[in-house]
C-alpha cells in the first residue's frame, strides 16, 4: 500500500499493467503498443558496492509490438543530477534485457514538467555525448477529471490523474467524481483504491479533504480513514459540548480559549473539561492541572 505521494505515482503502474499505454496515449498522444502482460523487475541496478542505483519502478512488458521495458520515475523538483541516473537506468536495462526501454516521468509541478521536457543531455554543452528523451506527464497535460462518467470509465487512470494534480488549487473538483467511480468497484478493490489515493495525496489539507469526503460515504466497510474519522467525530462532539455548557450559562469565552478547546484532539482531556464545564466560572477553570 502506497503511503507517500512519490511511492503512489510509480507503484500504481505495478497494479495496472495497461496504465502505461493508456497514459501515453491519452496524455501525450503517443501511439505506444498495447501492454498485454508485465513482470515487476528488481529495481536494484547496482553493479558495484561503491555506487548504488535504484530505479523507482521498472516493468518488463509484453506488448503487441514485442517486449518493452517500462521505467517509471516520479520527480517533484527539477534536478540535473537525475539526468546521468536516468541515462544509466536506460542503458543498463537495455544492455541486460536486450529490449527497448521507455522512461515515463511523472510530476505534480508544472515547472518540473517543463524542465523534464527540455533537452536533457550529458557531455560538453557544445557537443553533447548523450541525450535523454523521457515521456513527461504533469498537471499541465494530465486531465483533471471532474466528470463522474469519465472517472468511471477508467478508475485507475482517474486515480493517477488526481494524484498528479494533488498540488493544484482545483484538485477538490475531481475528488467526488473519483469517489463515485471507486464505489462502483468490488468492495475489496474499492477499499484498496480509496486508501491508495489517501496515501498518495500526502500530508496536508488535500488529504484531509479526501478524508472528509470519506466520512460522508455510505460504503459497507470500515477503513483506516473511516475509523479515524469516527474518532475525530467523537473529539469534535466533546469540544462542542464543552462550549455549549458555557453558552447555556451565558459565560463568554475569548477566541484563543475557544480555539484551544476546538483544536484539542485528546479525547480524555476533553472529557475532563466536559466534566468541569458545568461548574467552571470561566474557561481558565477548565485548564487547571
Amino acid at each position: 500500500m502506497a503511503k507517500i505521494p512519490h511511492e503512489a505515482l510509480h507503484r500504481i503502474f505495478r497494479d495496472e499493467p495497461g496504465l502505461f499505454t493508456r497514459t501515453l496515449r491519452r496524455v501525450l498522444a503517443v501511439d505506444f503498443p498495447e501492454v498485454e502482460e508485465v513482470d515487476v523487475l528488481d529495481t536494484d541496478l547496482t553493479t558495484i558496492e561503491a555506487l548504488e542505483r535504484r530505479v523507482d519502478t521498472v516493468l518488463k512488458a509484453e506488448t503487441a509490438a514485442g517486449g518493452r521495458l517500462l521505467v517509471i520515475e516520479p520527480q517533484t523538483e527539477p534536478s540535473d543530477e537525475k539526468i546521468p541516473g536516468w541515462a544509466y537506468y536506460l542503458s543498463y536495462l537495455e544492455s541486460k534485457y536486450a529490449i527497448p526501454a521507455s522512461l515515463l516521468v511523472l510530476t505534480p509541478k508544472r515547472s518540473t514538467a517543463d524542465w523534464a521536457r527540455r533537452s536533457l543531455a550529458l557531455g560538453p554543452p557544445e557537443r553533447p555525448s548523450l541525450r535523454v528523451f523521457p515521456h513527461v506527464a504533469g498537471p499541465d497535460n494530465m486531465p483533471l477529471i471532474t466528470d463522474p462518467a469519465e472517472a468511471a470509465e477508467d478508475v485507475v487512470f482517474a486515480v493517477l490523474a488526481l494524484l498528479t494534480h494533488r498540488l493544484d488549487a482545483d484538485v477538490e473538483k475531481a475528488m467526488r467524481p473519483l469517489v463515485g467511480a471507486i464505489e462502483t468497484l468490488e468492495p475489496e478493490t474499492a477499499r484498496y483504491w480509496f486508501e491508495f489515493t489517501e496515501g498518495g495525496l500526502g500530508e496536508g489539507c488535500t488529504r484531509q479533504n479526501w478524508r472528509n469526503i470519506m466520512k460522508t460515504m455510505s460504503y459497507g466497510y470500515v477503513s483506516e480513514f473511516r475509523r479515524e474519522g469516527r474518532a475525530e467525530g467523537r473529539v469534535e462532539g466533546l469540544a462542542k459540548a464543552v462550549l455549549a455548557f458555557f453558552e447555556d450559562r451565558g459565560i463568554d469565552i475569548d477566541r484563543a480559549d475557544r480555539e484551544r478547546i476546538m483544536n484539542c484532539d485528546d479525547e480524555d482531556l476533553l472529557m475532563r473539561w466536559l466534566l468541569r464545564a458545568p461548574s467552571a466560572s470561566s474557561a481558565a477553570g477548565l485548564f487547571v492541572d
